[in-house]
């Protein structure tokens, strides 16, 4: 199951809980964004998702026929840059190992391009500085 970037941690685990663990495993959805700091990282996010999330959001049509739900671009920039990993990689690195122990979901794919034109470099940094990191991290099942 791949559980939505919209989620935090609470919601993924009872999302879990509720339809069970699978093998190979859920796939949690997560917006990464590693800077030097956690300020830099949020004010990247901030100059950037805004804008591209307006139009996304407006585009939007649920399947099922509910109504389009109203979020503030700049309001949902604020909530995923708290509830996912943003900042240094130690601050990446951390929240990762945390959200799997807290929701037992390992298997993660990254919304990388937040910050617009940086994402080759946030790949990078990605790669380097916060993966090689996390399999000592992560719980041993």
């Amino acid at each position: 199951m791949l559980l939505g970037v919209h989620a935090d941690d609470e919601e993924k685990a009872e999302t879990v809980r509720r339809y069970g663990p699978s093998d190979p495993g859920h796939i949690s959805t997560v917006l990464c964004e590693v800077a030097d700091d956690r300020e830099a990282a949020v004010r990247r996010l901030r100059a950037a998702m805004p804008g591209w999330l307006d139009a996304g959001l407006a585009a939007h049509v649920p399947v099922d026929g509910r109504p389009r739900p109203n979020r503030d671009p700049v309001a949902y920039t604020e909530e995923l840059c708290g509830i996912h990993p943003v900042g240094s990689a130690d601050d990446c690195v951390a929240k990762l190992a945390e959200s799997a122990r807290r929701t037992g979901v390992e298997h993660v794919i990254m919304m990388i391009e937040g910050s617009g034109d940086r994402a080759e470099e946030n790949i990078r940094r990605i790669g380097a500085e916060v993966l090689p990191r996390l399999t000592s991290r992560l719980p041993r099942r």
